[in-house]
């Protein structure tokens, strides 16, 4: 056939098709050599580049959480420390006013008179006049600390009725003495219901009244010289029967620090 015959070469030879295939069979090698080392080479660059990020991800995250771990140790001793701090001034505070409350006076209420009492009624209202002294001790049982009274005044009522007021001078109490404290208290044309002026001055006259006294104030410490402050205090001294101080039974009033008057 013309298509399949061969052409000669330029020295007249006609080359055989053994020859032909073989080249092409060795062309077709280096072709399928050659790609496969691009392909080769294609794939090992693409897992290189697919590794390398991520494992630079790896690496900072372990920075990340290295640092991270570090920022809440830190943390957690800080707390520790702030904690214990805190913990130690309550100790320390509660020691202390354990201390001032346990060396506190006892006040007992010795007796109440009453100089005056006067009713004087119109046609609307009813005024009441009337006059009290109350006896009371002041004890300082501790044999070291004196005691420094200031800013005291007290506060007397019967009932729900305001009987007076009155400011206390300032004083000092030796270790272990007792201090006899006079309360006076009056009021003077003071509007109050009918009734309750009726009751106080039935009361009176065969000493059965039901007395409340307050006294609000401060107290210091001195201990061998050295001022210990104290705190604002209440005395309490409630519900006490007229009667029974006449009997000879002195009503004992709570005494109790009030670190907020």
């Amino acid at each position: 056939m013309v298509g399949s015959a061969a052409k000669p070469s330029k020295n007249g030879q006609i080359p055989s098709l053994s020859s032909g295939t073989a080249a092409n069979r060795k062309h077709q090698q280096s072709s399928q050599k050659n790609l496969s080392r691009r392909v080769s080479f294609n794939e090992s660059t693409l897992a290189k580049s697919r590794a390398e990020p991520y494992g630079g991800d790896l690496e900072g995250q372990g920075e990340k959480g290295r640092c991270s771990s570090r920022f809440n140790m830190c943390c957690a001793c800080g707390s520790l420390i702030i904690g214990v701090f805190l913990l130690f001034i309550l100790l320390v505070g509660g020691i202390y006013f354990a201390f001032l409350q346990s060396n506190l006076p006892h006040f007992q209420v010795q007796r109440i008179d009453v100089p005056k009492l006067k009713i004087k009624e119109s046609k609307t209202d009813t005024f009441l006049t009337s006059e009290f002294n109350i006896y009371l001790n002041a004890t300082n049982d501790n044999g070291k600390i004196e005691l420094v009274y200031s800013s005291m005044h007290v506060e007397v009522s019967s009932e729900g009725v305001d009987l007076g007021k009155m400011h206390v001078p300032d004083f000092s109490q030796k270790p272990s003495t007792t201090t006899e404290l006079k309360v006076h208290t009056s009021v003077k044309d003071m509007a109050v219901e009918d009734a309750d002026a009726q009751d106080l001055r039935d009361k009176s006259k065969v000493h059965q009244l039901l007395m409340d006294i307050v006294l609000i104030g401060h107290i210091d410490f001195l201990l061998h010289g050295k001022k210990m402050n104290g705190f604002p205090v209440r005395i309490l001294c409630k519900s006490i029967f007229q009667s029974d101080l006449d009997n000879g039974h002195p009503a004992a009033c709570n005494v109790k620090m009030s670190p907020i008057s």
